[in-house]
């Protein structure tokens, strides 16, 4: 049989970072595949032999023969040979965590379904815990192609585009989880052209006219580690977030892969890493419980506990954390901490990685074991940059860019042709001749690159899929996304002893203060001496709750702010995360409310009877009710504030300010009806509300007749209900509010 006659073969090696590199063979070879620098198909992992497997093609069929005693392995069964007459998976030397051999006839015919997936059953198997094991499929129609994602959590993209369904045409790109086929007659063929990142005149100017960035030219293949070093001013991080997608440049252009970073950013989310130069990992969890938790929530749906916990152990061990697993974050080093919090982006096997000051703060050893860390990483196929303040370890980098004040870029090239191009002896000394002459700096590089000048915006010309947004998957991976951050966060609480002990004690103390109120008679009928004793002891009451929920949450998202940014930006919901912190808050407030009530009891009396419940258990009830849903509205209004404000240290002027204004708002210090204005502004404030449906609740205006007579308080079930309602409304509404703020966070 003629070779002209026979369909060739494509030969996609997937690494265990995920990164693919493939090659079409047409002649009879054999074709090599190995760590054997001449390979046909080049693997870099260690325990593929230097000449593992030969593919050769014998009368018109194409063979696999294995020739490493590490052997290799199809559905998990080892095997010495294999006759290639459909698209195959091979696991090379390892038969679950071993690079991925493709292995796919590119004249095998059409099927009238293509199914898409992680299960070795499935007509094209792409391979990471980002794909579900069933994902996709295309499917004939009698007018064309469509191809339909199969309700997954992490999407099915078509030219950069999430759908649910779309119809194809030839030149499509289907992107799922980190890797790319175009749709050609029914078929999906495997991308050749690799992760590459490349940065075209890119600049961001600010709205007020500041230039963070000009002129970056950047064209990074896969196995580069790239050192971003200069000045303060210079710009590093702004082109961390630029490269990332997290802002979108002024001027020019940055894709990876083909799309664009910013624009196609959902499409990419699996594929990039970024690392802030804040810690991302809560302090008082566990190496293993950050890492854990991370997988489930960046790996939702699409991948069992088990896989996720074999990553965790797997990227563990790639970053030598294996023996920390168990030990609390905050009792880490300092660059133990950095490597959790790049274990963190490693779980979702990026081809990307991009770090902001990872060593920053760390001694020089320290400095150096991330550095050699990220080299290894860099190896093992992925493309890494890090943005540093320590030239001590840039031997170690393939390159190294330097940017002057301005972001202007003053050199590209190798760390050792650095210290020539600047004629300096020290790199203090090129800091300094950048810093001092930015202007010349940077045209030295334009001379020596040739670059005309700033780069124009513009955005990379993809078609857009015609079909259905996705959508029908979100709702699923809402609910999984909030109850595992729930579960996170009563972790969170457990496992911080301090914060515990305040939240519980904060209701007896409360309680035990009412104490110093005149009277002794409680919330019943007073004494002819201290006739406002209940008024005055249902302020302490209805100003405790304001002060419980306020207290509960004050600190909550802007102390996480880095924490819940990066997340947000690896696909967290902002849904999920408000609902979370709303479920746990809300149980919170409901067991504070009943230690409140139940402590106040053991030493004052509770009402004889209440409005819907006629005994003084039900008053007690009617109380709890009251104060539990005014604590929670509370803490929802002090939950959007927490999203709004960006530094800690406003939590506690605002916290005051919150606490001192319901107080006077509440109506329970002196009438709020009187005046059109104050009342208006009081029908804003959970307090007041919450002292209404418990005034109602202990008939307030006949015990205490010659106090305030707040028609609000009017004893009848439809004024208590319509109290309540309030207070669940005013919750809901400003859970919405944060909701809304969340979802901001990460804007430019």
């Amino acid at each position: 049989m003629s070779e002209s006659s026979v369909s060739p073969l494509i030969i996609t090696v997937v690494d265990a970072g995920g990164s693919r590199t493939s090659v079409t063979v047409a002649t009879d070879g054999p074709h090599t595949i190995g760590r054997e620098p001449g390979s046909t198909a080049h693997v870099t992992d260690l325990r593929v032999s230097r000449r593992h497997a030969v593919v050769y093609r014998e009368d018109g069929q194409w063979h696999l023969r294995i020739d490493a005693a590490a052997g290799a392995f199809v559905d998990g069964v080892p095997i010495d040979h294999l006759a290639v007459d459909e698209p195959t998976v091979v696991r090379l030397a390892d038969a679950r965590s071993g690079p991925t051999l493709e292995l796919n006839p590119a004249g095998t015919p059409s099927s009238r379904t293509v199914r898409i997936g992680r299960a070795p059953d499935n007509d094209v198997v792409v391979q990471g815990l980002g794909v579900s094991r069933n994902h996709a499929k295309v499917v004939a129609l009698d007018n064309g192609w469509e191809l339909v994602d199969l309700s997954t959590p992490n999407g099915t993209f078509v030219n950069g585009t999430r759908v649910e369904s779309a119809t194809l045409k030839d030149g499509d790109r289907v992107t799922v989880g980190g890797s790319d086929h175009y749709f050609k007659a029914g078929r999906l063929i495997p991308s050749t052209s690799g992760d590459r990142l490349e940065a075209r005149g890119v600049g961001y100017t600010l709205r007020s006219g500041k230039t963070l960035l000009s002129t970056i030219d950047l064209d990074l293949k896969p196995g580069t580690l790239m050192a971003v070093i200069g000045p303060s001013g210079s710009g590093k991080s702004t082109l961390a977030k630029v490269l990332t997608g997290s802002v979108k440049p002024t001027a020019g252009t940055v894709t990876y892969a083909g799309l664009d970073s910013f624009t196609d950013s959902a499409a990419l989310r699996q594929r990039v890493g970024f690392v802030p130069q804040d810690d991302i990992v809560h302090r008082h969890l566990s190496a293993r419980e950050a890492l854990s938790f991370a997988a489930e929530l960046r790996l939702a749906g699409s991948a069992s506990t088990e896989d996720g916990q074999l990553r965790v152990a797997q990227v563990s061990a790639e970053l030598g954390l294996t023996g920390h697993l168990d030990t609390r974050v905050s009792q880490l080093s300092g660059g133990q901490r950095k490597r959790v919090s790049t274990a963190l982006e490693l779980i979702t096997e990026p081809s990307l990685l991009v770090l902001d000051e990872p060593t920053s703060g760390l001694d020089p050893d320290l400095d150096e074991q991330i550095m050699v860390a990220l080299r290894t990483i860099a190896d093992s196929g992925r493309i890494v940059i890090v943005i540093t303040h320590t030239p001590a370890s840039l031997h170690l980098c393939d390159e190294v860019l330097l940017l002057a004040p301005g972001g202007l870029p003053a050199f590209r090239g190798t760390a050792a042709k650095l210290l020539a191009t600047f004629q300096a002896s020290s790199w203090s000394t090129v800091f300094r001749k950048v810093s001092g002459d930015p202007a010349a700096s940077h045209q030295r590089y334009v001379d020596a690159h040739n670059i005309t000048g700033p780069g124009e915006q513009r955005s990379v010309t993809t078609r857009r899929a015609a079909g259905a947004p996705a959508g029908t998957a979100d709702a699923a991976v809402t609910r999984k996304q909030t109850l595992t951050l729930a579960r996170r966060h009563l972790r969170l609480l457990w496992a911080d002893r301090g914060y515990s002990a305040f939240l519980g004690l904060v209701p007896v103390v409360l309680a035990l203060l009412a104490l110093v109120v005149p009277g002794g008679q409680g919330l019943s009928l007073p004494s002819i001496g201290s006739p406002s004793e209940p008024s005055q002891l249902l302020v302490i009451l209805i100003t405790g709750a304001v002060f419980m929920g306020a207290a509960a949450s004050s600190r909550e998202v802007v102390g996480e702010r880095v924490i819940a940014v990066r997340e947000l930006s690896s696909g967290l919901s902002a849904t999920a995360y408000t609902a979370a912190k709303m479920l746990v808050f809300a149980a919170i407030c409901a067991v504070q409310a009943a230690i409140l009530v139940v402590t106040f009891s053991l030493f004052l009396s509770l009402p004889d009877g209440g409005m819907l419940l006629g005994t003084s258990l039900g008053a007690g009830l009617e109380l709890t009710a009251a104060i539990g849903a005014t604590a929670f509205a509370s803490c929802m209004v002090s939950l959007w504030l927490s999203a709004v404000i960006r530094s800690s240290e406003q939590v506690m002027p605002i916290l005051v300010v919150m606490v001192m204004g319901q107080l006077v708002l509440s109506g329970g210090l002196f009438s709020v009806t009187d005046r059109a204005g104050l009342a208006a502004l009081a029908a804003l404030a959970p307090s007041r509300w919450g002292y209404a449906a418990s005034a109602i609740s202990m008939d307030l205006r006949d015990l205490v007749p010659h106090g305030p007579q707040d028609p609000l308080w009017t004893a009848s079930v439809g004024n208590w209900l319509l109290a309540m309602i309030v207070l669940v409304i005013m919750a809901a509404a400003f859970g919405a509010l944060a909701r809304r703020q969340v979802g901001r966070l990460t804007g430019p």
